[in-house]
């Protein structure tokens, strides 16, 4: 591979039912996170959008430098013998990013997005919040999370019901801090989205873990950005990069079925008894044997969120 700066990146369609298999493929080609975009249609800034379960969604892997030829037919290949028969819908599309024209790229596809009294506000998008609005600012960069994938809007939401409702939202620093998350756990915080909305949200103090360099710079950044760096510690890791700073009165992963599994049995013993679990990022068809690994590591399941094919368990130790 070349070391010619800037980026590759390789995006594909999938069927729901091989979209996490796919993705673990991938993630074990580039070494990095790869993005997952549900097929959905913005209906209007106000309106909403519509979500088409059964269409294929769209993933998007990068290599950092560019590929030859047969590199890209080299990594397609590898996907395609070891992936679910049928997986990819129609053909790849590569393309070169240059360093200096990433964050434009990604700019294009975000816009405001909200969830319950969240607002998760592009940093390069101006807005002017409402009373009742918790807003936090974001620019993700090559990051996973920015409030417009389900499972990531399924963790702000339950944060939401955990408080309980207990106070009236506002903007950042005018006084709409909320109460009752504690101390929490981000594992998988990729841009530092969940982390920011906890301690916007109350928390008292967030540990944000991840084990790619890019998380972890995003999450850092993200922190600042909003003035969270005080209450914010990002770290490079995963689960043992927790050390003596456990146990939590909340966990956010969300990740995916196969890390939620093999994750199920020390997340739980980081938890303080009666705190929660938010374990994200499974798709219908793993969700059974993410529940049976819960369990296994004593976790009751209060419940199973839902959107399309994306499921996320609040589970609760005992």
């Amino acid at each position: 591979m070349s070391n010619q700066a800037g980026w590759t990146e390789l995006a594909l369609r999938v069927r729901p039912e091989s979209c996490e298999d796919v993705a673990d493929l991938l993630q074990e080609l580039t070494g990095r996170g790869v993005t997952i975009e549900p097929a959905i249609e913005a209906l209007g800034p106000d309106e909403g959008y519509t979500l088409d379960e059964s269409a294929p969604l769209r993933l998007l892997a990068y290599w950092q430098g560019a590929l030859s030829e047969d590199e890209k037919a080299g990594a397609l290949a590898a996907v395609r013998e070891a992936g679910p028969a049928g997986a990819i819908v129609g053909a790849p599309g590569w393309q070169s990013i240059r360093e200096e024209d990433w964050a434009e790229t990604w700019k294009e596809h975000y816009d405001i997005e909200r969830v319950g009294r969240l607002v998760v506000r592009p940093a390069w998008r101006e807005y002017t919040a409402v009373p009742g609005e918790v807003v936090i600012s974001l620019d993700p960069g090559m990051a996973f999370g920015t409030g417009q994938h389900a499972t990531t809007r399924m963790c702000m939401a339950g944060m939401q019901q955990v408080t309980g409702n207990k106070q009236q939202g506002g903007t950042r620093g005018t006084g709409g801090r909320e109460s009752g998350l504690g101390r929490v756990l981000d594992l998988g915080s990729g841009s530092g989205i969940l982390a920011i909305a906890a301690v916007a949200l109350g928390a008292e103090w967030v540990l944000a873990i991840d084990t790619e360099e890019q998380a972890v710079k995003a999450s850092t950044e993200n922190a600042a950005l909003n003035g969270m760096q005080g209450e914010i510690t990002v770290r490079e890791g995963s689960i043992e990069a927790v050390g003596d700073d456990g146990p939590f009165d909340l966990i956010l992963a969300n990740i995916n079925a196969a890390a939620l599994t093999a994750l199920a049995a020390p997340m739980s013993r980081e938890l303080k008894p009666g705190a929660w679990l938010f374990a994200g990022g499974v798709i219908a068809e793993r969700e059974a044997g993410v529940a049976e690994a819960l369990r296994a590591a004593g976790l009751r399941i209060e419940r199973v969120m839902a959107e399309g094919d994306w499921r996320t368990f609040v589970a609760q130790r005992p």
